[in-house]
């Protein structure tokens, strides 16, 4: 499932494209450098959000399996990069 872009992602003129598969994406902005944000499924059939920095880096942050559906966990995630990247 796409994600849906939070309000204030193009107002700071992030732009998103496809990193390794449907659910990760590579996000960058001015002054913010470059991004990983995505979703993945848990043992428990729920979503967890995570983001990572550069292409293939650890993850910096991660939410547990907690998102009945993936509408949420990208909710999430977006959320993660706003509060590590934008100042």
């Amino acid at each position: 499932m796409p994600p849906i872009f939070p309000f204030w992602f193009k107002q700071r003129q992030c732009k998103a494209e496809p990193a390794d598969d449907e659910n990760t994406l590579k996000v960058s902005g001015p002054n913010l450098g470059e991004w990983v944000i995505g979703i993945a499924q848990g043992d428990n059939k729920r979503w967890r959000a995570f983001l990572r920095a550069g292409g293939d880096g650890p993850e910096m942050a991660s939410t547990e399996p907690e998102f009945d559906n993936p509408t949420y966990a990208w909710e999430a995630a977006f959320e993660l990069f706003r509060t590590h990247s934008v100042v």
